[in-house]
């Protein structure tokens, strides 16, 4: 009678509460500290910043696939402790896997034969198109890169999992994580299946807190996004890193409403990263950086206050009033923008990696005459205002933990009561359909709205029609840039510069030997070694490798920025639900409205659409192959301008094929969507007839059960709301 789904819900609610609950009862706790965002946001970076003085502690994941949960606390003796997937998550990373193997290979071999087919010039029917190519589940892709990735190491999975693996008797943090690279490292042999880690440092500064560093909180594999969900019940305070070129973006508010709202946290601390790439990007709008840094970071507090503000107004339109998440998010304003790099830039004195040295460059490079000294370095990184705010959580440490146990139940009962109020509704509507006992007057409603949603189908279609258009406009729009952009990266700029070289002259002179005179008039060649300045042309190699790195680094995120915001799910979703409401009159008195509004909620919640991540790094590797020295010359240069071009045709090729399947997949997904939406909401409201159907089997049965169970929802929540 009571809907499965809300049901599972409820027990789920009940077991994390309860790990929740006993975790905060815990005496002499430390405090607990979750860094949460999306992925590619600095999020390593940011910590490596805050806890490590910038030393790259913690490594960075080679894709979204491999990233772990890694929570790190303090020990005099520094150990780390492996999680591994238990062998049923595996095998449903498997399962996954194997599908897609199976698909591509269907794929391929229809391919092949529908190409053979036109080699051969066999006839085929007239309109006759090549396969379509599988468009696979975000899940999906994740376990198969994953399994991928095992394939390749020859790794025995089956040995390890279920298991966790310790590593202890290290004598420094520096040796600890180099053991535990294998396990968490971009190419480490265990990272495909490592679930999460935790990590025990000799460090003083996390003698009161423990820090859980979670993946992308868009982890495409539920298994580890559940246990990051778990770990953040736990957490005291959230930092959350939202890149501040795009603050707080529709991903950002979905991930934040999905994991954060009943865990009890009261303490959220907004932190806008990569401040140094929104600064390249804006700077030319200012005439000094005593200009910019002020205006920027006012320009961007203004940003983050407008999108909190419009998702607030939604959700006091959605939900009658502003929500707990909404008053959080307010309180926290303004956010604290930090530049990872720059704080790295700043301690690292003349010791900095190429990309670092090219970043600085790009800085000093912004406005003629300015350069960006250590000082200055530091108060563009801004990591003086979060370790103030880090210090004064720590002061606040019992207060934030008295109040922990008061906030969870606080939280667990705003949950329980959605979940509640969610069953009461659904109960309700069943109870009214069965007391007015019509079946024959049901089936006739509810063939009504099936007539009224299948003669409203082009109201529908032109909200999906409008997000085609949208998406074919923004990923053109992007193609195009990323095209502009790359007629920069095939400059290959020469330059001149002077060096000393060596040159030899030789001369005759008189050697005659004093008591011979015949040899008096004889002459010998003596060479003299002499030293000049000679000006040359040259090209940098480096500099053409680093541009291909940032072109490579820019091309991805912009890719995957506009893919995720060429539609505003939240906003697609709205839009469709009021296109379906548009089809009733909700002022007739004998509609009932309930009919049409849950199933519709159902139908609507259940839109997905995907977006873009690229590799593109494979291709970089090819210059720095061919040219084993920093520098060339001569005809040299014009072998690295052909090569550079060489290289930036190839990534342009491959994003122009990557962008038209990314629009491919996304319009198909849409289309699909739109296929399945109006049976699905009609499958729902057949459903209800169904269920009145059953219910008239045994009236009164199932009326006293109905009675019952609102009855025992409305005690419920009362005792929840005295």
């Amino acid at each position: 009678m009571i809907n499965n789904k809300i049901l599972e819900d409820i027990n789920q609610l009940r077991e994390t509460f309860e790990a929740d609950i006993e975790n905060a009862k815990q005496e002499n706790r430390v405090l607990r500290i979750g860094i949460v965002g999306q992925i590619k946001r600095g999020k390593s970076s940011f910590l490596n910043s805050l806890l490590f003085d910038g030393k790259s502690v913690l490594p960075k994941a080679a894709t979204p696939m491999t990233a772990a949960l890694t929570k790190i606390s303090y020990s005099e003796k520094p150990t780390a402790t492996v999680e591994f997937y238990s062998k049923n998550e595996w095998n449903k990373v498997l399962e996954q896997a194997r599908k897609i193997e199976q698909e591509e290979a269907l794929y391929q071999a229809q391919l092949s034969e529908f190409q053979a087919s036109k080699t051969e010039g066999i006839r085929r029917e007239r309109g006759a198109r090549p396969p379509q190519k599988p468009n696979h589940p975000e899940e999906s892709k994740a376990c198969f890169e994953l399994y991928q990735m095992v394939q390749r190491s020859g790794l025995n999975v089956d040995e390890y999992l279920d298991k966790e693996h310790v590593i202890a008797g290290t004598d420094s943090n520096e040796t600890l994580i180099s053991d535990l690279t294998p396990f968490v490292g971009a190419n480490g042999k265990f990272t495909p299946i490592v679930k999460s880690s935790s990590l025990a440092l000799n460090l003083p500064g996390l003698k009161d807190i423990e820090v859980v560093d979670t993946p992308g909180m868009n982890d495409p594999i539920v298994s580890r996004g559940r246990r990051t969900q778990e770990f953040l019940g736990q957490c005291d305070v959230i930092f959350l890193l939202s890149y501040c070129g795009q603050f707080l973006d529709s991903q950002d508010m979905a991930l934040l409403a999905q994991n954060i709202p009943n865990k009890g946290i009261e303490e959220i601390i907004l932190i806008g990263s990569l401040f140094d790439s929104a600064l390249l990007d804006e700077y030319s709008s200012y005439d000094s950086i005593q200009q910019a840094l002020p205006s920027l970071t006012k320009s961007l507090n203004d940003q983050a206050q407008s999108e909190v503000d419009a998702v607030c107004r939604q959700d006091e339109l959605n939900n009658g009033g502003q929500s707990h998440l909404m008053q959080t998010l307010q309180n926290a304003l303004p956010p604290i923008f930090v530049s990872s790099r720059c704080y790295d830039l700043a301690r690292k004195g003349d010791e900095l990696s190429e990309e670092e040295r090219h970043t600085l460059n790009r800085l000093n490079h912004m406005f003629d005459g300015f350069t960006f000294t250590p000082q200055i370095l530091e108060a563009v990184a801004n990591f003086n205002k979060v370790q103030t705010k880090l210090e004064l959580v720590r002061e606040n440490k019992d207060k934030i933990m008295a109040e922990r146990l008061d906030n969870l139940l606080n939280g667990a009962e705003r949950e329980l009561l959605q979940k509640l109020t969610a069953i009461a509704e659904d109960i309700t509507f069943k109870r009214n359909n069965l007391e007015q006992g019509d079946l024959a007057e049901a089936e006739k409603k509810q063939q009504d709205l099936v007539e009224r949603i299948n003669a409203g189908k082009a109201k529908v279609s032109m909200v999906f029609d409008k997000y085609r258009v949208q998406i074919e406009k923004t990923l053109h729009k992007v193609e195009q840039g990323i095209k502009q952009d790359s007629l920069s990266v095939k400059r290959i700029n020469s330059q001149t510069g002077s060096r000393e070289e060596s040159y030899t002259t030789y001369s005759q002179v008189y050697d005659p030997e004093l008591f011979r005179p015949s040899t008096w008039l004889s002459k010998k060649t003596v060479s003299k070694i002499n030293y000049r300045t000679v000006n040359y042309t040259y090209a940098n190699v480096q500099d053409a490798v680093q541009k291909l790195e940032d072109f490579v680094i820019e091309t991805s995120d912009r890719l995957y920025q506009a893919s995720s915001q060429a539609i505003n799910i939240g906003q697609f979703r709205e839009d469709i639900k009021q296109a379906v409401k548009g089809l009733f009159d909700f002022s007739d008195p004998d509609f009932d409205p309930e009919m049409i509004l849950l199933p519709l909620s159902n139908s609507v919640d259940r839109i997905t659409i995907p977006t873009i991540n690229l590799d593109l790094d494979h291709h970089i590797n090819s210059i720095r192959q061919q040219f084993t020295v920093n520098e060339v010359e001569g005809d040299e240069i014009q072998q690295l301008r052909a090569e550079q071009d060489r290289v930036v045709g190839l990534l342009l090729t491959e994003i122009t094929q990557e962008v038209e399947k990314c629009g491919s997949d996304m319009l198909d997904k849409i289309s699909r969507e739109e296929q399945q939406f109006l049976p699905a909401l009609i499958g729902d409201l057949e459903s209800s007839v169904e269920q009145l159907r059953v219910d008239l089997a045994n009236k009164e049965k199932a009326l006293k059960e109905y009675s019952d169970i609102l009855d025992m929802v409305e005690e419920d929540k009362r005792q929840l709301n005295s």
